[in-house]
């Protein structure tokens, strides 16, 4: 995936969306508590993406930046999204914790129950 042009920084704010198509919860190891990313889908493209964060401002700054880099996407394409994809969108990136990896994880699970839910 390529980042746009430009790229502005996001406020950690992970608010819960009213209505969503699909959510993913996923757990960060090294505090354990959840992350939950919720996914609005029409026509297989993400149009709002939400959720909550239990954990630290680090991770709810990269969960912020995540949900703001999907925000747009195919589903398929937004399947491909790594840390290094909304790092730019951060403020601050601590290598060494990994809380970067458990928002990605979240994504995944809800893009998952998506493929799941349109198969049925």
């Amino acid at each position: 995936m390529t980042a746009p042009e430009t790229i502005t920084t996001v406020l950690p704010i992970v608010a819960p969306l009213t209505r969503y198509t699909v959510e993913g919860v996923s757990e960060c190891s090294p505090c354990g508590r959840a992350i939950k990313v919720q996914l609005l889908i029409e026509n297989d493209v993400i149009i709002d993406a939400g959720g909550a964060v239990e954990s630290c401002n680090f991770t709810r700054e990269c969960t912020a930046a995540l949900l703001a880099t999907v925000i747009g996407m195919n589903v398929y394409d937004a399947q491909a999204v790594s840390t290094e994809d909304f790092q730019p969108r951060m403020t601050s990136v601590v290598e060494h914790l990994g809380c970067d990896n458990w928002p990605v994880a979240a994504l995944r699970i809800a893009l998952r129950n998506y493929r799941l839910q349109e198969a049925a």
